[in-house]
């Protein structure tokens, strides 16, 4: 027996980790396959009118939405040893991705630490290729199962297949396509930590370092300069940092001493840098536009302060992304999918 939830002309607001004001046409919640064909066959769905929603933690919503919203709520999880000593963990799209790192850091499964605390669901994560700290799903992802509307069957994407590159992948660049199922990650209990980036380079000199020490770590710092959305309703980093040529970057260190950047492979003629400072010198940081703002201990997360709008949110960014055009000659990309 199907048991599929229907909420007509459904509130978003609580869904969406901006808590922006919308409204949609409907809101569907499923949980198994069959339920996924018989809403797109019955409710005559396809990519272009039905927007796929996880927690919502990476959206910008209109006030009024006139689609239908599906959530996946599959929330399985399997761990599948390797012969090679490692551990495959299969995860339903519907799990919180925090509850998933914190579940294999207590089994000592390596490789999610440094991404703790990131906001959102497990079927989110490859969309974005969520990163931090020098880490990304796609380094330890191996694949993402998949139900694809155009079709209606399921797929298994391999990560070759899944065109990652930085907070970008192959289900981001066609939305409303693949609705994300499961994904299978390889993790293990000897991997070698990742403690080149910024905050966590001490743990670097500490002996007999643990697994919870990282991901206690982390959760500190991400405590200490992003806004928990509760209190302060955001999507967390707005923009993408910056990827540039070297010469570019060169001209502008000469200009600008203190510029923050992060190094690329050794063989690049690229360099990233720091939005978040960028933002800063322009002078954007805890600036106030009605119910918008910019966070005064971090550049990158635009905040809602009391009921504000969509419009009202993008007009904000589009200043402040001339404002860092003007003086740095630098465009700034946004990181959240805006939904018109």
């Amino acid at each position: 027996m199907l048991v599929i939830k229907v909420i007509e002309q459904a509130c978003l607001r609580e869904m969406n980790t901006l808590a922006l004001p919308c409204v949609a046409k409907r809101l569907i919640q499923v949980d198994t396959v069959e339920e996924l064909k018989h809403v797109y066959s019955n409710y005559n769905l396809d990519e272009d009118n039905a927007l796929i929603i996880g927690g919502g933690s990476n959206l910008v919503l209109p006030e009024t939405l006139n689609m239908s919203v599906i959530q996946f709520t599959g929330n399985s999880t399997q761990l599948i040893p390797q012969d090679n000593g490692s551990v495959n963990v299969e995860v339903g799209a519907g799990v919180i991705w925090d509850d998933l790192v914190e579940m294999v850091v207590c089994r000592g499964l390596r490789g999610l630490e440094n991404l703790s605390l990131i906001p959102g669901t497990v079927g989110a994560a490859p969309v974005q290729n969520i990163g931090a700290y020098g880490v990304e799903i796609s380094d330890l992802l191996i694949s993402v199962e998949v139900f694809n509307v155009k079709t209606h069957q399921v797929e298994t994407v391999l990560n070759s297949a899944c065109e990652f590159t930085y907070r970008d992948s192959l289900f981001k660049q066609n939305p409303g396509q693949f609705l994300i199922l499961n994904v299978c990650l390889n993790l293990s209990k000897i991997r070698f930590f990742t403690l080149a980036y910024g905050e966590l380079k001490p743990l670097q000199d500490i002996a007999n370092l643990k697994l919870a020490d990282i991901r206690a770590r982390v959760i500190e710092v991400r405590t200490a300069k992003l806004p928990d959305p509760k209190a302060l309703p955001n999507v967390g980093s707005f923009f993408k940092n910056p990827i540039i040529s070297l010469e570019q970057a060169e001209q502008l260190n000469d200009q600008y001493p203190a510029l923050v950047s992060y190094p690329l492979p050794s063989n690049s003629k690229e360099v990233k840098l720091a939005a978040g400072w960028l933002i800063d010198q322009a002078g954007w940081k805890g600036h106030r536009e009605r119910c918008v703002g910019v966070h005064d201990q971090q550049a990158l997360v635009l905040i809602n302060h009391t009921n504000g709008s969509q419009q009202e949110l993008l007009s904000l960014v589009e200043k402040i992304q001339r404002s860092v055009w003007e003086i740095f000659q630098v465009q700034l990309e946004l990181e959240p999918i805006i939904i018109y």
